[in-house]
Formats: C-alpha cells, sequence, structure tokens
C-alpha cells in the first residue's frame, strides 16, 4: 500500500484545485504550484467516459496531493452511482489518492469507506450541499450538529447563494463556529464573491477549478489563489 502525499491539513485556508474534464487529468503529472489539493470529480469523468483503469494509471502519476469526490446526484453529481458499485470503487481507489470526499447524508452507506480511509492514512473531507434551494441558517446548523458526530479532516457546506443575504448566512456559520475546521462555499451567482469574503472570515477550504468549472460560478484557481494568503487566520 502507497503512502499518501502530505496535505497540509493545518493550513488557514487550504487552496483546492478541480479538475473535471480528461484533458485536464494530463494536469495530474505536473506539479500545480497554487493547489495544497487537486480534487479528481469522478462523477463528471465517469459520465464522460472515463473508465477506472484510465482514470489510475493518471493517478498514479500525480504529483499534488489528490482528493477523490464521487458525487451523489442528489447532492449535485453527474452520474447516477449504483450504490455498491461507488463503494468499491472508493475501496479500489484508495491507494492512488490522497484524500476522500464523502457526504454527510450518505454515511450510513460509506460507513466502510470511512473505516478503510483512516486505516490507510487517508484525508477525509465530510461534506453537505444545497444546489438547487437556498440554505437557511436552521438548515445549516443542523447540518453543524451532525458533522460533530464524525470525525474528519475538514467539514464542508456549499450552497446556492443568489443574493449578499444568502452569502451572509455561509458567513454566520463560519463565524459562528471557529472550533469547527468548516470549510464554506457558495454556487451560484455569489460564488466567486464568497471565495474571496469566506476565506478572510475563517473558511477552510476554498476550490478554484484548474480546467473547467465544476459548479456554476466557480472561478480559476489562478483567479482566486492570490485572494488567499498563509497568514490569513
Amino acid at each position: 500500500m502507497a503512502q499518501p502525499k502530505s496535505i497540509p491539513w493545518r493550513k488557514p485556508c487550504l487552496r483546492i484545485g478541480t479538475i473535471t474534464t480528461l484533458e485536464g487529468l494530463k494536469k495530474l503529472a505536473k506539479k500545480q504550484p497554487l493547489a495544497d489539493l487537486i480534487e479528481v470529480r469522478y462523477d463528471i469523468l465517469r459520465r464522460d467516459g472515463l473508465d477506472e483503469e484510465a482514470l489510475k494509471a493518471h493517478l498514479l502519476k500525480r504529483q499534488n496531493p489528490v482528493l477523490l469526490t464521487l458525487r451523489t446526484t442528489r447532492e449535485g453529481g453527474s452520474y447516477p452511482w449504483k450504490s455498491r458499485e461507488r463503494v468499491l470503487l472508493f475501496h479500489s481507489l484508495l491507494a492512488v489518492v490522497d484524500a476522500i470526499d464523502v457526504e454527510l447524508q450518505n454515511i450510513p452507506l460509506v460507513r466502510e469507506v470511512l473505516i478503510a480511509a483512516r486505516a490507510q492514512g487517508r484525508g477525509i473531507i465530510l461534506s453537505a450541499h444545497s444546489t438547487t434551494r437556498k440554505l437557511t441558517l436552521g438548515r445549516g446548523e443542523r447540518w453543524l450538529d451532525q458533522f460533530r458526530k464524525h470525525r474528519a479532516d475538514v467539514y464542508k457546506i456549499a450552497a446556492v447563494a443568489r443574493t449578499r443575504k444568502d452569502l451572509g448566512v455561509l458567513a454566520r456559520l463560519v463565524l459562528d463556529h471557529p472550533e469547527l475546521r468548516l470549510g464554506a462555499m457558495a454556487v451560484g451567482p455569489m460564488a466567486a464573491l464568497s471565495r474571496q469574503v469566506l476565506p478572510i472570515l475563517g473558511s477552510k477550504l476554498v476550490y478554484g477549478y484548474l480546467d473547467a468549472p465544476a459548479a456554476k460560478g466557480q472561478p480559476s484557481l489562478e483567479e482566486i489563489a492570490p485572494l488567499v494568503p498563509d497568514k490569513i487566520k
């Protein structure tokens, strides 16, 4: 079993570069200096025809630590996974990635994957998404209560935000709960602004694409990386 690449989880804000295209996968073989971690969205790549063995070949060449995401359609993903298929893929790919993203609502289905990831020294981002309706503060607080029941390296919330008031809900969650390693971001009209504002307020994650946007309104990592200096607390 290969040792995972080191991920600087304790940085004030982790810069994550997202890959969603077949052409973009070639970037794994060359060091990406702006990215602390590279997210490979295999739900999108699988939809576009990439098979598991081809993905592994790219992952074996990785120069940055890689976060594997197999997003479900219920949470904004692009491929209709069967539950057991998804579990088996996680198990198969754990050896060639450094962290995984697992949805809070799917923990009962992937509990064995979490156990395996911890045993193999892989990182875990536990995520919750509201991609079609705005997030209320009450719903966000309930997610945080559920997060606290599970061990992860970082907890992530992504929610559609069409107005500054919507963005304010994400800001409140970050500001009111500094005890959690919480990464928050918006999708939709406030996506770009959220990546400027929320890291300054204490969000522990910021995502930008390396090849093509993974979500509506997502800016490139090149645009946002200079706005997230390492000294932010």
